[in-house]
């Protein structure tokens, strides 16, 4: 038998448990006590001046910021390579999940076609459909937008590696609408397919969630932008929408695939929203594992500020949306309840992070 040796004479296989071997990468501090192979793939990818690199940028952008520049959020940490996403995903992993999430969705669409069950979808079902399910893509579509400039931004590895599948989640979602759109419009005889641009642009109902996904669009604030989708953007609008109108309403009119495809986009936000309540946690504590301090009141107060300045525009489109429960037939009177719902949903969340809703406008 060989037995392999150090450059110091040490058996390698004999080295005690909890010690790193050679072969593990040092350079890289785990969160636990020895290093994942999420850590191993995406850990110290991007480069860091404060601790591991030196001197400046090669490339500047025309304003004459580095690649990466602290100054791009306005929440401060000495170690932003601290973070890590619980739910440990790189790009293998990933790939993996979504391709499970679209098997699902193709083997409904699948048997529906076999068993005829497009045949049961009530044509006033089918209509709303048409038109603000597809316009509902069109969100999902201005959210992965959102979400393009902080895979640039973002100011570590895994910051950037958790956010850029955050926005490749929406990019699915809205293929997944527009390939159920053409499946209904080759199975239901009167599907008028494409409706839902012209609503989106134009039909009063979406406006206010138009407005919020293009706030979305324009901030100029990577943490900003991530934290207000997945605390209050998410928690709101999209479960207003996705969950509680589209998923739970389809049943009620013969769609048996539509909650389907809620399912699996509502797995992803609960997914985005455990990662962005260990990004706020990392913000508010107050030291991070070196023992440096963290400004956790200063970065507290700015996260509240921009709650009071996001929960009404995100109130506004789930009051935009309202009246579109009263016109599927079979939900009368639960629009109200909907709301409730979500307002209740999104005040846990915050408070779970230390927030709170804005009083003038809680209700």
């Amino acid at each position: 038998m060989t037995i392999e040796l150090t450059s110091d004479g040490v058996d390698i296989e004999a080295v005690a448990e909890g010690f790193y071997t050679p072969r593990d990468l040092t350079y890289i501090r785990p969160q636990k006590r020895r290093l994942s192979e999420y850590e191993a793939v995406i850990c110290n990818a991007q480069p860091d001046m404060g601790q591991f690199d030196t001197g400046g940028w090669y490339l500047l952008r025309p304003d004459g910021l580095g690649c990466q520049d602290a100054r791009t959020t306005a929440m401060v940490h000495p170690n932003w390579f601290e973070y890590r996403d619980p739910s440990a995903l790189w790009q293998r992993p990933y790939i993996k999940l979504q391709a499970q999430q679209e098997r699902s969705i193709q083997r409904a669409i699948d048997s529906a076609k076999l068993n005829g069950a497009f045949q049961d979808v009530a044509p006033e079902w089918a209509a709303l459909l048409s038109r603000y399910y597809e316009a509902f893509a069109s969100f999902e579509w201005g959210m992965f937008r959102a979400h393009a400039f902080v895979t640039r931004e973002a100011l570590s590895d895994t910051l950037s590696m958790t956010y850029t599948f955050s926005g490749m989640d929406r990019l699915r979602h809205q293929q997944a609408i527009a390939l159920y759109s053409l499946d209904l419009h080759s199975q239901i005889d009167g599907y008028d397919e494409g409706n839902g641009m012209d609503a989106w642009l134009n039909d009063p109902i979406l406006q206010p969630a138009r407005r919020l996904v293009e706030r979305l669009m324009s901030a100029g604030d990577w943490c900003e932008m991530v934290l207000m989708t997945n605390l209050v953007v998410e928690p709101m609008f999209t479960a207003f929408a996705g969950s509680e109108f589209f998923r739970r309403l389809a049943p009620w009119h013969g769609d048996a695939v539509t909650p389907v495809i809620e399912m699996t986009a509502e797995a992803d936000r609960i997914r985005n929203r455990a990662a962005t309540r260990q990004l706020a946690t990392m913000l508010t504590a107050e030291s991070d594992r070196e023992g440096r301090t963290v400004p956790a009141a200063r970065n507290l107060e700015i996260m509240q500020g921009w709650v009071d300045s996001w929960y009404p525009d995100a109130l506004a489109a789930v009051d935009g949306f309202r009246p579109l429960f009263d016109r599927a037939p079979a939900a009368d009177g639960v629009g109200d309840q909907a709301r409730e719902r979500v307002l209740a949903h999104t005040h846990d969340v915050l408070e779970q992070v230390g927030l709170r809703v804005p009083t003038e406008v809680a209700s």
